[in-house]
């Protein structure tokens, strides 16, 4: 997974996020074998450096309290012929799904 994990000064081209965020986690990924549910947390356990399983006791949130997790996988997994971009707020990171990527990135509060 580290391979296909980027850093960036924020100041990147992306007209889809805000100019000031930076990335800290992008990969590409095929739905069909990864739910967007678990990559959003398994992506967020590994910008805060906490196990996946630990992820709600640590930061004391579920996935299902910012987003349904059986939507998120419909919306993002069972992409035909058209894009679906789909992004949310979970603490301070911003999650964003567009068509086979997830992008996390920090977000002003």
């Amino acid at each position: 997974m580290d391979e296909d994990t980027q850093a960036s000064d924020g100041c990147d081209s992306d007209s889809t996020a805000s100019d000031s965020a930076t990335i800290h986690f992008q990969r590409a990924y095929d739905w069909s074998a990864t739910p967007p549910s678990i990559a959003a947390i398994t992506a967020l356990a590994t910008v805060t450096g906490i196990d996946p399983t630990e992820l709600a006791t640590e930061l004391e949130i579920t996935l299902h309290e910012y987003v349904d997790p059986d939507a998120l996988d419909t919306l993002v997994g069972d992409q035909q012929s058209e894009e679906v971009t789909v992004s949310f707020s979970i603490d301070r990171y911003r999650i964003w799904f567009e068509g086979d990527e997830l992008v996390v990135r920090s977000q002003d509060r």
